[in-house]
């Protein structure tokens, strides 16, 4: 009996590693992006702590240049914040097109598995039909014998 080959199997390694690729490539803008939302988180406490300080020596008077140094630092924090909640936006757009790839891979990859599936069935059929005809033909002459 002849073994099944399916002659599309490099095709479907090709398949499997570009899908893998895909995956990969998602999870470092997942990563990018969680790493960006803890940049934009740890700055914001900075930025409120600053805020408790300068609201603190406010109470108590404070110089007008360390004054200006303190709302420069604040400024220059809230510009910090806007830049990464800049790039966040950036990066989840990447992250849909990243997704739609993989989704787009996956789809490939299922349907060469599919038709590969569907042809070992095919293959099984007709191996299991010749069996079944080699059955046949033999049963066929020992009933040829007996009668002679």
């Amino acid at each position: 009996m002849k073994r099944f080959k399916f002659r599309l199997d490099p095709l479907v390694r090709y398949r499997e590693y570009r899908e893998r690729i895909a995956q990969i490539d998602l999870a470092r803008e997942i990563q990018a992006l969680i790493e960006t939302k803890n940049r934009i988180s740890g700055i914001e406490e900075i930025r409120r702590c600053a805020a408790s300080d300068l609201y603190g020596e406010q109470k108590e008077g404070i110089e007008v240049d360390r004054y200006r140094v303190f709302t420069a630092y604040l400024q220059g924090l809230r510009d910090e914040i806007d830049s990464e909640s800049g790039r966040l936006i950036e990066i989840g757009k990447r992250l849909k097109e990243k997704q739609r790839v993989v989704k787009a891979e996956t789809i490939k990859k299922k349907t060469l598995e599919r038709m590969k599936q569907n042809r070992y069935s095919k293959y099984l059929e007709r191996m299991n039909r010749i069996e079944q005809k080699a059955a046949d033909d033999l049963t066929g002459l020992r009933k040829k014998s007996e009668k002679v």
